[in-house]
């Protein structure tokens, strides 16, 4: 029996949780019934780590990541770029990812190739009015117009969802929850020593580290983790705050640790390819993120035990126990974020249940193996949807993820 076609679309293989998860996908549903093809967008810093592990990637030139008005005949192209590899792959499923990856590959499978199914993944509703009130409802009406081209709306968090459906985006089109997931069961090297991690990053043995891994963009908030750093410091001497990544804000960071005289204690060690010997070296893991699906990285501090302090939008409240596993703060509050960071540094009792309720909680639904399952599931349920049918015959927990029960990981 022939093998279902899968195309993957995400429109640059940056660092963040979103292509993490479709590189995943890509490499774990490929197996005895699917086989999985990826294209995406040039210059992503992951692009050459994909050359290696997945067989067909496809890389799609005139795919640019910016989304205005300069960019609007390579836009046209993308649709005819990604048109073409369609006809040439295809696919039973188009798989897009990402909002621009997500529009320009939807409008090309309608266009180009009707016979495929379609689904799209919002890892996270990638657009808001902090990008700017003008702008918002230009976005809004592109995903009103883009449904048309689904059949099936994927979302990483509940919250999302929620709102996609208040906005008009999701109406007549069914819903499913598919987590973000990873590998709960983090490695570390054979020989890791914490003291030497820390002293290669100038941090005492005795230094705590609050850390976030993220990058240097608008809605990441990279100058509220460093303005509550200041707060902190002020208090606590012997803290040390690591916000990875890079990005447009990047300079403006830089500055302003300058101005307030934090270069020895607010570190920006660029990307980094050891995320879990930071975690195995952090006190506290901190998100000051304006939106996020459910971000990954937060679910690998969740995997060290790191009790994490983050302002609650999205699906963090969804990975996050408020005052059990970590402590929720309102968006943008730098106030409250820096006093419930100093609360964890001071109050030994306090931090250590956290991390006790961290290893008791059942976070199965958040794994990678549960993650492909019910996207093969789905998938299974879109290629047995017969021509005409108005959804497909598996899409029952339209609301929510039903209970799990395997274990954590594969």
């Amino acid at each position: 029996m022939a093998k279902k076609k899968v195309l993957y679309l995400i429109t640059a293989l940056d660092q963040g949780g979103a292509q993490q998860s479709v590189l995943t996908s890509v490499k774990r549903v490929a197996g005895g019934e699917f086989e999985t093809y990826l294209a995406v967008g040039k210059g992503g810093r992951l692009d050459q780590k994909a050359q290696k592990k997945i067989k067909n990637l496809y890389f799609l030139s005139a795919l640019k990541h910016d989304v205005c008005l300069k960019n609007a005949l390579w836009d046209m192209w993308a649709v005819v770029q990604i048109g073409r590899l369609l006809r040439k792959i295809k696919p039973d499923i188009v798989h897009t990812n990402a909002p621009k990856a997500g529009i320009l590959g939807r409008m090309a499978a309608r266009i180009f190739w009707r016979k495929a199914k379609v689904v799209h993944t919002f890892h996270g509703l990638g657009f808001s009015k902090e990008q700017g009130e003008k702008k918002f409802p230009l976005f809004v009406w592109a995903e009103k117009w883009c449904a048309r081209c689904t059949d099936v709306f994927v979302f990483v968090s509940k919250k999302n969802a929620a709102e996609a459906k208040k906005l008009g985006i999701t109406k007549n089109v069914p819903v499913e929850i598919i987590r973000a997931g990873i590998d709960f069961k983090r490695t570390l090297p054979k020989h890791f020593d914490p003291v030497k991690k820390k002293n290669a990053l100038g941090i005492p043995a005795t230094g705590r580290v609050v850390l976030a891994l993220a990058n240097f963009k608008p809605l990441k908030n990279p100058l509220h983790f460093v303005l509550a750093a200041y707060k902190v410091v002020s208090k606590h001497k012997n803290v040390y705050f690591i916000y990875t990544g890079d990005g447009p804000l990047k300079p403006a960071a830089i500055n302003l640790v300058k101005q307030l005289n934090l270069e020895k204690k607010v570190l920006f060690p660029g990307w980094r390819n050891d995320a879990d010997e930071l975690l195995a070296i952090s006190d506290i893991y901190v998100s000051t993120s304006l939106r996020e699906g459910v971000p990954v990285s937060l679910l690998e501090a969740q995997a060290h035990q790191v009790p994490a302090v983050c302002f609650d939008v999205d699906g963090i409240g969804e990975v996050i126990a408020n005052n059990r596993t970590g402590m929720l703060v309102p968006p943008q509050d730098i106030g409250t974020l820096a006093r419930k960071i100093e609360i964890l540094l001071s109050y030994p009792k306090i931090y250590n249940k956290l991390k006790q309720n961290i290893a008791k909680r059942d976070l199965n639904e958040f794994s990678t193996a549960v993650m492909i399952r019910r996207q093969e599931k789905l998938y299974r349920a879109l290629l047995a949807q017969k021509r005409g049918s108005s959804q497909p015959t598996l899409l029952r927990h339209k609301h929510g993820p039903r209970k799990p029960t395997a274990a954590h990981g594969e």
